[in-house]
């Protein structure tokens, strides 16, 4: 009697897994990038902004169709013998047309905090804060979905006054590549 109610449990244990085996589980709902597109993008920009290299993060906060606005902040260690200057960067950009091709346009600051000598007295070094206006107009590669991002841009930049005072080159012209992940 014993012996066949053991074997009935396990007949009804083993068809109660047969059941379960039918049903599809997913654990988490692919995702709708019609209705929740890649918003973030992280990426290393060649040049631009910060002169030689910089480490970015992007986020869409309005995205439509056919225009997008994003805000950006960035960082950029450079080296100076033994200090570490840093560069920091902020941008607004507009992004324009639809996916996966845009035209792009912002203004932005960087500001560098650079360890100078003093003019006029040698061996004197401060550190000083160097801001600069940064524009970009370009062109941007990102897709609804997760994947390769891209844009190339050129970025007039407007220095301010830094401890030797006002430089005849204030005004220049830069490009910038970046290269990276939207997500």
């Amino acid at each position: 009697m014993f012996r066949c109610a053991h074997i009935v449990s396990w007949i009804f244990t083993f068809l109660s897994f047969l059941s379960f085996a039918q049903d599809e589980y997913v654990v988490f709902s692919p995702r709708d990038y019609v209705k929740n597109p890649a918003k973030t993008a992280g990426y290393l920009e060649l040049g631009g902004n910060a002169g030689l290299y910089s480490l970015n993060i992007e986020r869409i906060y309005h995205y439509r169709e056919k225009i997008k606005l994003s805000v950006r902040i960035g960082f950029a260690p450079h080296f100076n013998g033994i200090y570490i200057e840093q560069i920091y960067i902020t941008e607004n950009n507009f992004i324009f047309l639809k996916n996966p091709h845009h035209v792009e346009i912002g203004l932005g600051g960087t500001m560098q905090r650079r360890f100078n000598e003093l003019p006029g007295k040698p061996d004197r070094y401060v550190w000083e804060n160097i801001v600069f206006g940064v524009g970009r107009a370009g062109y941007r590669y990102q897709k609804q979905d997760d994947g390769f991002f891209f844009r190339a841009a050129i970025t007039p930049v407007i220095t301010s006054r830094d401890a030797l005072g006002f430089h005849s080159n204030y005004f220049q012209f830069w490009a910038g590549l970046c290269l990276g992940l939207s997500f």
